[in-house]
This record gives structure tokens, sequence and C-alpha cells, in this order.
């Protein structure tokens, strides 16, 4: 960043500013790629804004430069005072980035209908952009066209770029409607989010920005204090796709992928399909899309924590940010993959950045860091077995 100091904002429940907070003692921010993001900070019982801080409030967070680093509401307001401490105590606000209203909606099958009249047992999304079936979940379930009821005032979606792939697939009933928008966004490689625009929530998806060939980080380069890679095995290379069965007969397949790491590990999971008519004629569109986010799911998966310093060619939020594509030195090999959050940590002493570089979930057919790692272990073992000979 351009300045060590992060810049508090306090805001109402309708999203006006009510004034700023300048005498915190610490701030840890963490905003994060498709995901819900959070934010902790600590601040004297004395202050003369501690009155501010009160659930139902929220906090703008941005750069001494003025960029958003995330903002959304106070969840938790604790107040602490130790014998020692000869003033009012201490406060340590928590709260959740504005992403979090979705995870506050289901998925109805029927959007349009009232909860007495779900006569639908999913909802089908049928050869449309990835983007563009997002909004939809997002308008029908809590955005502008949702039921009176459900209807976030609040909230409203950006214009609809098109972009991502062509999908086809039926969400079950009352799934998380932030679940449901991660999983197809990370399959699509898209980002998503909620963020304050003016005085309301705006729902975007975007396309996150392929910046390694800028952020560049090793060791060697000097921007580097740690970094860490770990592994999880995969718990699905075999996906058993059964769709039909009860109006219609039974239709079963096989989908396999190998793991990189563990390429000769079976491992089966069922995927239920029997609600979906396999008369029907996307039938093999949905079979495919099931399994392939079956076998995304359950893929093996690496990612990779790494302390970057702050140097004047490269600094956090103006070289890169959450959801950009970088490249950091694993071992003796290069890998590219995206940020899927930073922890901003601030304090009297300044502000120190943790960056987690790879996926949790898969990404395409399997994470690109657990592929790098995969052969960085198989070099690491040949040169291993050349010694030993």
């Amino acid at each position: 960043m351009t300045d060590t100091v992060l810049r508090v904002y306090v805001r109402d429940a309708t999203l006006a500013r009510v004034g700023q907070v300048d005498d915190y003692t610490s701030l840890t921010v963490i905003p994060r790629y498709n995901a819900i993001g959070a934010y902790t900070m600590e601040i004297s019982a004395d202050s003369a804004k501690a009155d501010l801080l009160v659930e139902g409030n929220g906090l703008i967070i941005r750069t001494a430069a003025g960029d958003l680093v995330d903002s959304g509401p106070i969840r938790t307001v604790d107040w602490s005072r130790s014998e020692s401490d000869g003033g009012a105590g201490k406060l340590t606000v928590t709260g959740v980035s504005d992403t979090a209203l979705l995870a506050q909606y289901t998925c109805w099958p029927n959007p349009a209908a009232a909860i007495g009249s779900q006569a639908s047992a999913v909802y089908k999304i049928s050869a449309v952009k990835a983007e563009t079936a997002m909004r939809a979940l997002v308008n029908a379930n809590a955005g502008p066209g949702a039921l009176t009821g459900r209807k976030n005032p609040l909230l409203t979606l950006a214009a609809d770029g098109g972009r991502g792939p062509t999908i086809t697939r039926q969400v079950n009933q009352f799934d998380s409607l932030l679940t449901v928008l991660t999983d197809i966004a990370d399959a699509a490689g898209l980002g998503i989010r909620v963020i304050q625009v003016g005085t309301g929530l705006q729902f975007q998806v975007y396309a996150p920005t392929d910046r390694s060939g800028i952020a560049r980080f090793s060791f060697g380069l000097g921007n580097l204090t740690d970094a860490s890679y770990t592994t999880t095995p995969p718990s699905c290379t075999r996906a058993l796709v059964v769709a039909g069965g009860q109006s219609t007969p039974r239709v079963c397949k096989t989908y396999d992928r190998t793991d990189p790491l563990f390429p000769s590990l079976v491992i089966e999971q069922f995927v239920d399909l029997t609600s979906v008519d396999t008369a029907s004629v996307d039938l093999t569109a949905q079979m495919d899309q099931a399994a392939e986010e079956a076998l995304t799911s359950g893929a093996g998966k690496g990612s990779l924590s790494m302390s970057p310093i702050d140097i004047p060619l490269l600094r956090y939020g103006r070289d890169y940010t959450v959801g950009d594509t970088v490249s950091a030195q694993v071992r003796t090999a290069w890998m590219t993959d995206v940020v899927r959050e930073v922890t901003l940590t601030c304090t009297l002493d300044g502000t120190t950045v943790k960056a987690a570089v790879g996926t949790d979930s898969g990404d395409g057919a399997v994470a690109r860091i657990y592929q790098l790692i995969a052969q960085v272990k198989r070099d690491v073992g040949r040169l291993k077995t050349r010694k030993a000979a």
C-alpha cells in the first residue's frame, strides 16, 4: 500500500457515513475472493467515537489513497477491562464483508411463487452464461425482482457483462444462495462480491485480473518474509452420476479424473440426479455439469501462504489485490494462481500484509498450485533417486 494507515469510517443502517474512527489501537481486515471477508478492530472504550460502534452500523475501510479495502456490517461489540486498566476498558468490534448478505438467502425452486406454492423440486438454469445465471439467482431471491417480503431494498445488480461459459444445471431446493453462486463462479473462473456503491449495495460479477507478469514474489526478489504450502489429497476422482429412476428410466454414467499427486488413487462418489427427467433434451449437459462440479469440489487441493513485503515497485492495493492472479516461487519452481485472501493488520507499528494464494475448491480440473506442487515433489524425488544411485 502507498500508506501504512488504514482509514475507517462508520456507516449507519442506511449506509450513510456518520463518522471516522481515527484512534483505533489495532485493526485486522481479511478481504476474501468469492467468500465472506471479516474484520476486527480494537479501540479504547473512552474514545469519543465509541458510541458509533454499535450493532446495526457498519464499517467502511479504505487505504489512505481512498481505495476500498472492505466494508460490511458490525456483528459484535465486546467490552473488556483488566484490573490494571485505568480507563473505561477496551472495545473489540468484529464484522463481516457485505458479501455476507448473499448468505442470508436461499434459492427457492420457484422464486416468483409464495412459499406455500412451491410445487417444483429444483430451480433450473438452461444454457445461459454463468454471469447471467448468477445475476438471475440474486435478482429473483434477494434483489429488485424478488418477492416483496424477500426483497432487500438496498441491493441492486451491476450490468450484465455476459461473462463466463454457458452453463446448464439444476439448483437443489433452498440451497444457500452464496454457496450456489460460489460454486458457479469458481467453476467459471469469475469473481463475485457485494460492495457498497454510494448509499446502496451492489452485486457484482467480474473477471479477475491477471497480474502474474507484474506481481511476482520470491525470496530471491527480496519481497517475501515467509512462505509455506499445504496440500490435501482428493476426496473424489470418479463421479458416479445417476439420473432418473423415478418417473423415467434410470441413466448411470461414470466420469474419471486422475489426480496428479496420487495418479493411481480411485475414490468414487455418488452424484444424485434422480430428480432429473431422463427424457430431458439437456440430460447429457446436466450430467456432465454435475460430474464436473463433483470432481472439481473433490479434487486435491493446494494453497500457498506468504507474507509479501511492500517495495516501491510492488505494493498491495496498487499493483495487486484479492482476486488477482500473481506469481510466486515454490521451492525451485514458479506457480501462478489467484490471491484468495489477504490479511491486513494495522497497528501503531504500521501495516503488515499476509496473502494466501491458491484455492480451497479446486480450479478447473485441479487447482494449478496443486499440480505445480505435485510436479515439484516428483522432481525432488527424481533428484534424490539420482543422488542415491
